[in-house]
């Protein structure tokens, strides 16, 4: 293996010196002028004999015989070359296998002229080439020479190394094999088996020396271009021979050597030499153009010639214009292959079924694609080899010692894996830990709750491939069956102390990034200037004292600053990044409420505070060993729910951002001016939020922009309820009055940029369009960065509505984007639900 990779290392370091000396041999072989006793050769071909005559007309025999080689040649050629994309799909990987084999055709050719003077009586030898010749060899050599990985002389030489082996010993077989070929008596084919062998010398010949360093100096013309690189990674093991095979191969190749060594070389009686040996030397004529004239002959006509001129025409036909493009599809009912074929003259297209099994993992279809019309599509049974998987299910005590005995279930089918849930031995939330694999868990899971709950048409509406659910798994869901699509639009640019964003929003809601983008555009190039402070991350136990006196003599423990700083120790032990700034305490009764807030980095942190409160917990019970922890959280935190506390004291990070807008954006892209939107906003965001005795809700909908932006890069959506609490203030401002300055105030703005729903794909693809994605270097800034474009957002929504609602335009801009295209003017719809009859009037 060594001696093979230094071999393809040098010819790919040296490729100049490898391609020009083996070019210069090839003329030189194609110009050797070669004089023999007579007007003819005495030896035209064959091991054992002289042939001469061989351009009388032949026998019926050779005829039929050579008209069958070269018709199989035909469509082994095509078979191959239908086949290279199994290797490697890049065109470029198909070319070098197709060059391999035709510059070892050509210098063979000219190797031939050497030992014949009439190419043309060798005309057939190209159909016999191409039975002996492997074209994917090639292939295989380029797709591991352009792998990624070590520089370009170490890559080839690496793959010769791996393949050398098996092609000095396939070509040793091949000629020993065709050689016997000179035995069959048919004196045209001992002609082409001579020189197949021939061809099959120079072929291995030019694999291990001229098509290393022709590969080597087109990768390296090629550098840095991405389509050299297969499509699929170089492995090893695609080039590593199967042992059996090559053991298989040596005993066919000594056979065939003994063979060989007995028939063609007898041992005579007189002096123990060899008769018929190849030391009689090839006698030839004079040299005059043979390779002109030879390519010439070989295009004379004949009936077995008009066969498989047909024959080639016909495959070059097929080809080029009726190659079936297959489609393939996957049927989610029994998740099998098949095959879409469109007949013409239909719209309708069929299924046909694929025989080899599903690998789903490595699938590209999306589920949506395959939500078919059942009254199109027939029902199909699985394809042969899933039906035989499922149509062996082991007994259920085989499956269960398979299942204890390995922990998982990788071995076992689906449908003893099913079978296994039903008996309640394999918990079905556990399915992914079980299986190993994340994505024929919920797959699997999908098919047993579609089965419990007779909802297979539903379930099969909801997406589930193309989902990286290894990330999902112990951090975002459980009993996973799919994943639900929310289209994610774009409102910008919006400029924010300085810098232009795109802020990605999802949401259903029709209408709103187009308003929220039509506020970005008001503010313009001035932009907003935010302020951001991070208040950190809340959580606050309720623990009880046996009285009150006991509860106020904890109540000023805590207050000392000497045993505030263990109980900080205590709590920043659990965390690199968690860090206590306060504990703020709530008394009712014998019962405190003791809200630890704690910074957290990038992260919205409501574990790591959780996590510290629980162990500082620990530490201030062994001074009070009376005290009862009610519960981890007692509602004073306040997460997810409106409170004041959080209005007034914060909670995450408090964002405070301003702009001013210009009279003449007011007019132009509002249709209004300030002195309308002031009065609208006092009325509607101060006064009417008053009267309805909100919390936090002095503002427009300012949720909207909250939400769509939480659910577009991975917050928790729930917090929306306490991170909406915003004041929207506005004011006339301006030389001539006529300006208008806003101002946005989120005082509980709970964000991260890691953790949580951050870690998948599509939510961190959104981070990563900000900028914020992941820990920044200095921690927090990340976070505080997405918070004061949350609030900057906010605010472009909040100008936006409100030009809308002064203008009476809510409604007909709702009309225009967000109104479903179904019309349901005139319906009735009545219903029965547990026995009252619902009456819906006409709309």
């Amino acid at each position: 293996m060594k001696v093979w990779g230094a071999h393809g290392e040098f010819c790919a370091k040296h490729q100049w010196e490898v391609i020009v000396a083996t070019l210069a041999l090839l003329a030189c072989a194609a110009s050797v002028e070669r004089h023999g006793t007579g007007g003819r050769s005495e030896r035209c071909a064959g091991w054992a004999r002289a042939c001469p005559g061989l351009e009388a007309e032949y026998q019926a025999a050779d005829a039929v015989v050579m008209t069958f080689v070269r018709c199989t040649a035909l469509l082994y050629a095509y078979y191959q070359v239908s086949n290279l994309q199994k290797i490697a799909s890049k065109y470029l990987l198909i070319l070098a296998g197709i060059f391999s084999t035709f510059a070892s055709f050509i210098f063979t050719s000219a190797l031939a002229s050497l030992f014949w003077n009439e190419l043309a009586s060798i005309k057939d030898a190209p159909f016999l080439f191409l039975l002996v010749a492997d074209v994917a060899r090639g292939a295989r050599m380029a797709k591991a020479g352009w792998s990624a990985g070590e520089d370009q002389g170490k890559r080839v030489g690496k793959a010769l190394s791996l393949l050398g082996p098996t092609a000095t010993l396939d070509t040793l077989l091949a000629v020993l094999l065709v050689g016997v070929g000179g035995l069959s008596g048919v004196p045209r084919l001992e002609h082409m088996c001579t020189f197949a062998c021939l061809a099959l010398l120079v072929d291995y010949l030019v694999f291990v020396t001229f098509y290393p360093a022709c590969l080597s100096l087109v990768a390296d013309f090629a550098s840095g271009r991405k389509e050299m690189a297969p499509d699929s990674p170089f492995s090893e093991e695609d080039l590593k021979p199967n042992p059996v095979v090559q053991r298989v191969k040596m005993i066919m190749a000594a056979g065939l050597l003994c063979v060989h060594l007995t028939s063609r070389w007898p041992w005579t009686r007189e002096n123990g030499m060899i008769e018929g040996s190849l030391s009689d030397g090839f006698k030839s004529a004079n040299h005059e153009n043979v390779l002109f004239h030879s390519y010439v002959k070989w295009f004379s006509v004949s009936a077995d010639y008009i066969v498989i001129a047909t024959l080639l025409c016909a495959l070059i036909i097929k080809f080029i214009f009726f190659e079936e493009q297959r489609n393939w599809v996957i049927d989610m009912n029994d998740l099998t292959v098949k095959e879409v074929v469109q007949h013409s003259g239909s719209n309708k297209k069929i299924f046909s079924i694929g025989e080899e099994d599903l690998k789903i993992a490595t699938s590209t279809q999306t589920d949506s694609s395959l939500n078919l019309d059942e009254t199109e599509w027939p029902s199909l049974s699985p394809s042969s080899s899933f039906a035989r998987l499922n149509a062996k299910k082991r007994p259920m005590a085989e499956c269960l010692e398979i299942y204890r005995s390995e922990g998982i279930c990788t071995s076992l089918s689906d449908e003893e894996v099913v079978m296994l849930v039903e008996q309640s031995h394999i918990p079905m939330h556990n399915l992914e830990t079980v299986l190993n694999d994340p994505l024929r868990g919920v797959r699997l899971r999908r098919k047993i709750i579609s089965l419990r709950f007779g909802t297979e048409c539903a379930v099969k509406k909801l997406p589930y491939l193309n989902y990286d659910y290894s990330k999902v798994q112990n951090a975002c869901c459980e009993n996973v069956i799919g994943y639900v699509g929310i289209p994610v639009g774009y409102a910008g640019p919006l400029v924010v102390d300085g810098k232009a964003y795109m802020i990605p929003m999802a949401t259903t809601e029709g209408a709103l990034v187009a308003s929220t983008n039509r506020g970005a555009k008001a503010i313009g190039t001035r932009g907003v200037t935010s302020v951001v402070e991070d208040i950190g991350m809340t959580r606050a136990p309720a623990v009880k004292l046996p009285n009150v006196v006991r509860a106020h003599e904890c109540r000023q423990w805590l207050d000392n600053k000497d045993n505030y700083a263990l109980i900080k120790e205590a709590f920043d032990s659990t965390s690199r990044f968690a860090r206590l700034q306060e504990v703020h305490i709530g008394v009712d009764g014998a019962t405190l409420y003791l809200r630890f807030r704690a910074t957290t980095g990038d992260a919205m942190g409501m574990n790591m505070v959780s996590k510290g409160a629980e162990n500082a917990l620990k530490l201030l019970k062994t001074y009070f060993p009376d005290m009862e922890v009610i519960s981890l959280s007692g509602n004073y935190c306040s997460d997810k729910k409106a409170a004041s506390i959080n209005w007034v004291k914060g909670r995450g990070k408090r964002v405070v951002c301003e702009t001013t807008i210009s009279a003449e954006n007011l007019k132009k892209i509002f249709k209004t001016d300030a002195k309308t939107l002031t009065r609208c906003n006092k009325i509607k965001n101060l006064s009417g939020s008053a009267l309805a005795g909100s919390i936090g809700g002095n503002n427009a909908h300012a949720a909207n922009m909250v939400t769509a932006i939480f659910i577009a890069t991975g917050q928790d959506p729930a917090q929306n309820v306490t991170s909406s609490s915003c004041s929207t203030s506005m004011e006339i401002s301006g030389e001539n009055r006529d300006d208008l300055y806003v101002t946005c105030t989120m005082p509980c703005l709970e964000v991260g940029t890691v953790g949580g729903g951050t870690v998948l794909a599509g939510q961190g693809a959104c981070l990563e369009i900000l900028g914020v994605k992941g820990a920044a270097v200095r921690p927090a800034e990340n976070s505080a960065r997405l918070a004061s474009l949350i609030c900057a957002t906010v605010l472009a929504g909040e100008l936006s509505l409100m030009a809308a609602l002064v203008n009476s335009d809510l409604v007909k801009s709702h009309m225009r984007h967000n109104r479903s295209a179904i019309n349901v003017q005139g319906t009735n719809v009545s219903g029965v639900t547990n026995g009252m009859t619902l009456q819906v009037p006409n709309l």
